[in-house]
Protein backbone atom coordinates (compact mmCIF):
# COMPACT_ATOMS: atom_id res chain seq x y z
CA UNK A 1 0.00 0.00 0.00
CA UNK A 2 2.92 2.32 0.69
CA UNK A 3 4.22 1.72 -2.82
CA UNK A 4 0.92 2.79 -4.41
CA UNK A 5 0.83 6.05 -2.45
CA UNK A 6 4.43 6.75 -3.43
CA UNK A 7 3.61 6.04 -7.09
CA UNK A 8 0.59 8.36 -7.00
CA UNK A 9 2.68 11.12 -5.41
CA UNK A 10 5.43 10.59 -7.96
CA UNK A 11 3.03 10.77 -10.93
CA UNK A 12 1.34 13.84 -9.42
CA UNK A 13 4.68 15.59 -8.99
CA UNK A 14 5.70 14.84 -12.59
CA UNK A 15 2.37 16.13 -13.92
CA UNK A 16 2.60 19.25 -11.77
CA UNK A 17 6.14 20.01 -12.95
CA UNK A 18 5.07 19.40 -16.55
CA UNK A 19 2.21 21.87 -16.15
CA UNK A 20 4.57 24.52 -14.75
CA UNK A 21 7.05 23.96 -17.59
CA UNK A 22 4.28 24.22 -20.20
CA UNK A 23 2.81 27.43 -18.73
CA UNK A 24 6.27 29.03 -18.61
CA UNK A 25 6.92 27.93 -22.20
CA UNK A 26 3.59 29.28 -23.51
CA UNK A 27 4.19 32.69 -21.89
CA UNK A 28 7.70 33.08 -23.29
CA UNK A 29 8.30 35.90 -25.75
CA UNK A 30 8.39 34.99 -29.39
CA UNK A 31 11.45 35.09 -31.64
CA UNK A 32 13.02 38.30 -32.89
CA UNK A 33 11.78 39.41 -36.33
CA UNK A 34 13.32 41.94 -38.70
CA UNK A 35 11.20 45.00 -39.37
CA UNK A 36 9.66 45.83 -42.75
CA UNK A 37 12.53 48.14 -43.79
CA UNK A 38 15.62 47.51 -41.71
CA UNK A 39 17.06 44.06 -41.14
CA UNK A 40 19.14 45.21 -38.15
CA UNK A 41 16.12 46.65 -36.31
CA UNK A 42 14.17 43.74 -34.92
CA UNK A 43 11.06 43.38 -32.79
CA UNK A 44 9.71 40.79 -30.43
CA UNK A 45 6.00 40.39 -29.87
CA UNK A 46 4.32 38.70 -26.91
CA UNK A 47 0.57 38.24 -26.46
CA UNK A 48 -0.52 39.64 -23.11
CA UNK A 49 -4.22 38.77 -22.83
CA UNK A 50 -7.18 40.97 -23.65
CA UNK A 51 -8.61 44.18 -22.31
CA UNK A 52 -12.31 44.17 -23.08
CA UNK A 53 -12.62 43.21 -26.75
CA UNK A 54 -9.12 44.40 -27.62
CA UNK A 55 -5.98 42.26 -27.77
CA UNK A 56 -3.08 43.37 -25.57
CA UNK A 57 0.52 42.88 -26.75
CA UNK A 58 4.02 43.63 -25.51
CA UNK A 59 6.50 44.80 -28.15
CA UNK A 60 10.25 45.24 -27.73
CA UNK A 61 12.66 46.61 -30.32
CA UNK A 62 16.31 45.61 -30.63
CA UNK A 63 19.06 47.65 -32.29
CA UNK A 64 21.62 45.37 -33.96
CA UNK A 65 23.63 48.29 -35.35
CA UNK A 66 27.01 49.13 -33.82
CA UNK A 67 25.84 52.69 -33.13
CA UNK A 68 22.90 54.72 -31.89
CA UNK A 69 19.79 54.76 -34.06
CA UNK A 70 16.54 56.69 -34.09
CA UNK A 71 13.47 55.53 -35.99
CA UNK A 72 9.72 55.94 -36.27
CA UNK A 73 7.35 53.06 -35.60
CA UNK A 74 3.65 52.40 -35.73
CA UNK A 75 1.07 49.63 -35.47
CA UNK A 76 -1.74 49.21 -37.99
CA UNK A 77 -4.39 46.65 -38.76
CA UNK A 78 -4.89 48.01 -42.27
CA UNK A 79 -2.52 46.66 -44.92
CA UNK A 80 -2.30 49.98 -46.79
CA UNK A 81 -1.88 52.26 -43.75
CA UNK A 82 1.79 53.26 -43.49
CA UNK A 83 1.55 55.89 -40.77
CA UNK A 84 4.27 55.70 -38.12
CA UNK A 85 3.36 57.89 -35.17
CA UNK A 86 5.95 57.07 -32.49
CA UNK A 87 9.70 57.75 -32.27
CA UNK A 88 12.30 55.50 -30.63
CA UNK A 89 16.01 56.02 -29.89
CA UNK A 90 18.20 53.01 -29.05
CA UNK A 91 21.89 52.80 -28.28
CA UNK A 92 24.10 50.25 -30.06
CA UNK A 93 22.78 46.71 -29.36
CA UNK A 94 20.17 48.04 -26.92
CA UNK A 95 16.80 46.37 -26.37
CA UNK A 96 13.91 48.72 -25.66
CA UNK A 97 11.68 48.59 -22.63
CA UNK A 98 8.32 46.83 -22.94
CA UNK A 99 5.83 48.77 -25.04
CA UNK A 100 2.15 47.93 -24.57
CA UNK A 101 -0.04 48.01 -27.66
CA UNK A 102 -3.71 47.22 -28.20
CA UNK A 103 -5.33 45.93 -31.37
CA UNK A 104 -8.84 45.04 -32.48
CA UNK A 105 -7.65 41.73 -33.96
CA UNK A 106 -4.64 39.45 -33.82
CA UNK A 107 -3.79 40.32 -37.43
CA UNK A 108 -1.78 43.54 -37.57
CA UNK A 109 1.46 45.07 -38.82
CA UNK A 110 4.38 46.69 -37.01
CA UNK A 111 5.97 49.31 -39.24
CA UNK A 112 9.36 51.01 -38.92
CA UNK A 113 10.67 53.86 -41.09
CA UNK A 114 12.78 57.03 -41.07
CA UNK A 115 15.79 55.32 -39.48
CA UNK A 116 18.72 57.62 -38.80
CA UNK A 117 22.17 56.95 -37.41
CA UNK A 118 22.13 60.39 -35.76
CA UNK A 119 20.33 61.63 -32.65
CA UNK A 120 18.89 64.52 -34.68
CA UNK A 121 17.07 62.06 -36.94
CA UNK A 122 18.74 63.49 -40.04
CA UNK A 123 19.68 62.26 -42.55
CA UNK A 124 17.48 59.19 -42.78
CA UNK A 125 18.56 55.87 -44.24
CA UNK A 126 16.59 54.52 -47.21
CA UNK A 127 14.32 51.57 -46.62
CA UNK A 128 16.07 48.26 -47.35
CA UNK A 129 13.84 46.20 -49.63
CA UNK A 130 13.59 42.79 -47.95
Amino acid sequence: MNIKLRDVLMVSAVLFLGFIAYSNFSNRPQNWYSTNCYEKIQYQLTANGKKGNRFKWIVKFKNNYHQLVTFNYGVTEEENNYLTTHRKTLQAHEVSENIEIYTESDNFYILVDKLSLHISGQPTEPCEEN
